[in-house]
């Protein structure tokens, strides 16, 4: 029977194999019992992987949604305070314009019809308040403002009124100016979009529009009945009566518009619940496919401990036999 000898070299190229192939399940056993998770994914599923990389489409998917769900809310929050801050303005500037009366003084008067100019400014600098560079009243088009300024469209307004000689008349050609679909405010003071509604996907079978614009018509109301206001100040030729009797018909208007504005604050309210529920649908999902995954991967920590006890005892064999051989010599046996 042949021999096969086994050179010097040779063995010390082969201890030092095993012992780094010990060393490295050693090294893995003790990174899955570290992190509670196998580091072969592939071997302890068996090479069966195609539930595990669903599991991992499916999460990132769930990632991209909860983000847009994210976006979306941010946004309709922004929306609500834009339109909580008009409502604002539109309930104190109508209180105060009602408490005119016959008996109030040219100064009080024209105190009202300056606190007015202010309010229109508000609203409309209110109502083109964008967020992370991005309107919110401009419907589709984020990218400006959804209203001109203050001053250019009480400007226009002016010269829209300039033949008027009643409030009567003034009152007539502010309508005209806001409700005409062909000039004043939808051809210069709107700026944004007009058509479709922003919509925003936010699952994978689920989407929200958000319909609150600039244009919306409560909103008209509210810059209607303030311009009113505010171009009475401004009217030449109007007596203290005229004036004032302008003002209180903005007061009543603005008091009436308060029916729009709570519509139009309940309409985003209600796609703020509808996106906080899938916001919450998602994470329900995440969570279920987060366990799937970790019952998958990972690793039972007694069955790990056992086994990283084992490879440890083996190198230590490997070592102390490592030892015994290196010691070995023929000098000893001759």
């Amino acid at each position: 029977m042949p021999i096969v000898s086994v050179g010097d070299a040779a063995q010390q190229f082969i201890s030092m194999r095993n012992g780094g192939t010990i060393k490295t399940e050693l090294a893995r056993l003790a990174e899955s019992l570290s992190t509670g998770r196998v580091t072969d994914i592939t071997a302890e599923l068996g090479g069966e992987t195609n539930r595990f990389s669903g599991i991992n489409y499916s999460l990132a998917q769930l990632d991209g949604f909860a983000q847009a769900v994210s976006e979306t809310s941010q946004t309709l929050a922004g929306i609500q305070t834009v339109l909580g801050k008009v409502d604002t303005v539109r309930s104190d500037t109508g209180a105060q314009l009602l408490l005119l009366s016959d008996a109030s003084t040219g100064s009080q008067i024209d105190e009202a019809g300056r606190a007015a100019r202010s309010s229109f400014e508000t609203i409309v600098s209110t109502l083109n308040t964008r967020l992370a560079d991005r309107s919110l009243m401009a419907g589709t088009a984020v990218d400006r403002s959804p209203l001109a300024s203050a001053a250019d469209m009480l400007a226009d307004i002016g010269t829209a009124v300039a033949g008027a000689t009643t409030a009567a008349d003034i009152i007539a050609a502010i309508e005209t100016w806001f409700d005409d679909p062909a000039g004043g405010f939808a051809t210069m003071g709107y700026l944004g979009d007009d058509g479709a509604v922003l919509e925003r996907r936010v699952s994978e079978n689920r989407s929200y529009q958000i319909d609150a614009r600039a244009d919306d018509p409560a909103l008209k109301d509210v810059l209607k009945a303030t311009a009113i206001a505010t171009i009475a100040d401004d009217f030449v030729g109007l007596d203290s009566v005229a004036k004032a009797d302008l003002l209180r018909e903005a007061g009543e208007r603005l008091f009436a518009s308060a029916t729009g504005m709570t519509a139009l604050q309940a309409r985003i309210g209600f796609v703020e619940a509808g996106v906080q529920q899938t916001g919450t649908e998602i994470n329900a999902q995440k969570t279920a496919l987060e366990i799937s995954k970790n019952d998958l991967i990972s690793a039972d920590p007694f069955d790990t401990a056992s086994r990283l006890q084992s490879v440890q005892l083996q190198l230590e064999t490997h070592y102390n036999v490592t030892a015994r051989l290196s010691q070995l010599s023929l000098l000893d046996y001759i």
